[in-house]
C-alpha cells in the first residue's frame, strides 16, 4: 500500500502540537537561558529524531517502492534512475524539514522574547512557516511526479504511434486542464505535447493528481465523465 500524504500532514501537525508544549516548558525559565539553549539546539535533530519526523520520512521512502509496484511495467528502467529519483525527492523533503526548523527556533526566541502565552506561540506556529496541509500537498504531489517520471521513461522506449491516456480522479476538484486531457481520449506523446507542453511528466499544476497511462483498453477514457465534469463547473 502506498503512502498516504495524510500520514505526513498529521505527523507535522503533532510536531505542532509537541512544539507547543515545549515552549510551555521554557517559560519556567528565564530569558537569557532560554535564549541562549535555543542558539545551541540542533532543531532539525530535534524535529526529526526525538518528535518523530525522521521515522515518517522513512514510512515515505518505504512508500516509493509501493508506489513503483503499482505502476504498469512495459519496458525496462535502470535501477540507478529509479535510484536517483528517489533520493532526489527524499533530500527535498530534508531539506524543507532543515528549513522549516530554522524557522520554528526563530519563533520560539522571538516568542520568548515577547513574552507571548502558548496559544499567541501556537496562533505564530499554525499561521507562519510550514504547515501540515502543505506538508500533505508536497508528499503527493513528490509520489505523483515519481510515477509520472518513471512513465516517462518507459514511455521513451515505446513506439512513436503508443496511445496514452490522462488518469486520474474527476471530481470539483479536478483542473480544467486535465479535464480537457481527460476528455481528448487516446493521444500520442507528441499529441500529449502539443496540447498542453509539459503535463506528460510534470502534471498540469503543482499538487496534480493525474497522471498518463498507456492506453489499453476502452474503460479506461472517460470523455463523457470529464465533458459532464466541465459544465457543471462553468453553471456552477
Amino acid at each position: 500500500m502506498s503512502y498516504d500524504p495524510k500520514d505526513f500532514e498529521k505527523a507535522w501537525s503533532d510536531v505542532q502540537d509537541m512544539m507547543v508544549r515545549l515552549y510551555g516548558k521554557l517559560k519556567d525559565k528565564s530569558r537569557a537561558q532560554v535564549i541562549r539553549e535555543m542558539a545551541d539546539v540542533d532543531m532539525d535533530v530535534l524535529i526529526q529524531k526525538e518528535f518523530g519526523i525522521g521515522g515518517e520520512l522513512e514510512k515515505i521512502a518505504a512508500g516509493y517502492i509501493s508506489e513503483l509496484k503499482a505502476i504498469e511495467a512495459f519496458a525496462p528502467v535502470e535501477e540507478s534512475v529509479l535510484q536517483a529519483l528517489i533520493k532526489m525527492d527524499l533530500d527535498v523533503f530534508r531539506g524543507k524539514i532543515r528549513d522549516a526548523s530554522s524557522i520554528i527556533r526563530k519563533q520560539v526566541i522571538e516568542a520568548v522574547v515577547g513574552d507571548l502565552t502558548e496559544t499567541e506561540f501556537r496562533n505564530i506556529l499554525t499561521r507562519e512557516g510550514f504547515q501540515p496541509h502543505q506538508a500533505e500537498a508536497m508528499v503527493n504531489d513528490s509520489l505523483r511526479q515519481f510515477s509520472r517520471n518513471v512513465t516517462s521513461e518507459m514511455a521513451a522506449q515505446m513506439p512513436i504511434d503508443t496511445l496514452w491516456v490522462w488518469l486520474g480522479p474527476i471530481d470539483d476538484r479536478t483542473s480544467d486542464e486535465c479535464l480537457d486531457l481527460i476528455s481528448a481520449g487516446p493521444m500520442t506523446r507528441a499529441e500529449f505535447d502539443s496540447l498542453l507542453p509539459g503535463a506528460f511528466t510534470q502534471g498540469t499544476h503543482y499538487n496534480c493528481r493525474h497522471e498518463p497511462r498507456r492506453f489499453t483498453e476502452k474503460a479506461q477514457f472517460r470523455g463523457k465523465r470529464a465533458d459532464k465534469q466541465i459544465t457543471e463547473n462553468v453553471q456552477s
